[in-house]
């Protein structure tokens, strides 16, 4: 891969990282339940932190994928399907530029 086109990737997936750093980061914050009597209320926070700390999770496994991708770049293994070992393709990776399989493999999957 040309070294303009991986500095690009290697810029957009910093970028990626750290929104997703960030989301996880205000997720996390733990939400004052308070001294509320009422337990619908009090059902409804709890209900309310647990579907954040969902959505933190599912960024968490995105944030994982992307610090790989990070880690293919440096070990110049960036853009290489781990499936079939074929390239994948720049508009696959403009799309999912954390991607490991590429365009053929996908459709297997």
């Amino acid at each position: 891969m040309e070294f303009k086109i991986l500095t690009k990737f290697k810029n957009q997936l910093a970028g990626i990282k750290k929104e997703i750093e960030k989301k996880v980061k205000s997720l996390y914050k733990t939400p004052d339940f308070g001294d509320e009597v009422d337990s619908d209320e009090e059902t409804s926070e709890t209900a309310e932190f647990d579907k954040q700390l969902s959505i933190a999770q599912t960024y968490k496994e995105r944030l994982i994928k992307v610090d790989s991708a990070l880690n293919k770049i440096e070990k110049g293994k960036y853009g290489v399907c781990e499936k079939c070992g074929a390239e994948i393709s720049s508009d696959v990776l403009k799309v999912v530029p954390e991607s490991k399989l590429c365009k053929n493999c996908k459709k297997k999957k």
